[in-house]
């Protein structure tokens, strides 16, 4: 799919989250959020991807390092469409696709729907969702497939306040019109220069913008407070388990920690309040038993550990049976 560069947005502080950590960098089961978000965008093979960075950006661009992507800086918060417009000489002369770096959950499968509707037409195109309290988001009004406009939650009206269709940020911007982000302006009680915009410049200009509704908001919209942060893990947590279920591995309860780089071979067997974390693999026919902590090691096949182990960056042979309240630390 290398039709496309894509653009990351990194840079805001997350005041809701009441954190001195660049909101990018806070972890959803043991990734930073912004992590994810490159390794879907990644999966989608674009020309490029950019960070914008910018409250952090130390932070950000180190853990980001890994994937030898590109950084632009936003050194001032002036708005979404400012800090698209900071990468613009990092991009070359392709369409554009526009991601948040606080929105883990989204699937590459999901923006893959999304750049094939957008194909259809080859306009302007947001993603947009329904939710029953659209306080803080920027509602969108249609008219079919068609936005009319999207106005930000501190700018709309009462009447418009009602509306429960949401901007969830994630955009594509066709070449041919990347350069009327240059013409938004910051007439709004922010001051600021959103991407939203966008929507109007292409009004006075005759250009449609489409909406793409996507029907899972949890999936598409960003991560602002630490509730938020909450529901994010655990959301994660499930499509973890989910995934080894699907290739084999038993669960006797969903009351276990398993980050995302784990790997779980079949027919191993999981109890509760098991806490699997780092780079762990644990091979096939495995018994973990309850209230036992790994970290950064090897578990061979047919090993049977007991409840309340500690193990730490070890290599556990096949057919070794380690007894309850044992330590295994390198």
């Amino acid at each position: 799919m290398k039709e496309f560069n894509i653009i990351i947005l990194a840079a805001g502080k997350g005041e809701r989250m009441m954190s001195k950590k660049p909101k990018v960098m806070h972890e959803i089961m043991g990734k930073p959020m912004i992590g994810y978000v490159v390794e879907r965008a990644r999966a989608l093979n674009p020309i490029s991807i950019t960070a914008v960075t910018g409250y952090g950006r130390d932070k950000v661009e180190a853990f980001l390092a890994k994937y030898n992507i590109n950084y632009s800086v936003q050194h001032e918060q002036k708005g979404t469409a400012h800090a698209v417009l900071t990468a613009k000489r990092l991009i070359s002369n392709n369409d554009l696709l526009i991601l948040y770096g606080d929105v883990p959950l989204i699937e590459s499968s999901t923006l893959k729907d999304f750049i094939a509707f957008y194909k259809k037409f080859n306009d302007i195109t947001f993603m947009i969702t329904s939710i029953n309290d659209p306080t803080g988001y920027g509602r969108v009004l249609l008219e079919g497939d068609n936005i009319k406009y999207i106005i930000e939650d501190a700018d709309a009206s009462p009447e418009e306040k009602t509306i429960k269709e949401i901007n969830t940020g994630i955009c594509i911007i066709p070449e041919k019109y990347i350069s009327l982000i240059e013409k938004i302006g910051c007439n709004n009680k922010k001051g600021e220069y959103y991407l939203t915009d966008i929507c109007k410049v292409a009004k006075e200009n005759s250009i449609a913008v489409k909406g793409y509704h996507y029907d899972k908001p949890l999936e598409v919209l960003g991560v602002n407070g630490k509730k938020e942060l909450l529901e994010a893990n655990q959301t994660m947590k499930n499509n973890i388990i989910d995934f080894h279920i699907r290739k084999g591995v038993a669960f006797i309860d969903r009351n276990i920690y398993i980050e995302t780089d784990v790997t779980i071979g079949n027919d191993s067997v999981i109890y509760p309040n098991v806490y699997i974390a780092g780079n762990t693999e644990i091979g096939e026919d495995v018994v973990i038993g309850p209230n036992t902590i790994i970290e950064d090691s090897i578990i061979k096949h047919n090993v049977n550990i007991g409840g309340f182990c500690l193990i730490k960056g070890a290599e556990i042979k096949g057919g070794t049976t380690i007894p309850p309240f044992s330590k295994k630390i390198k």
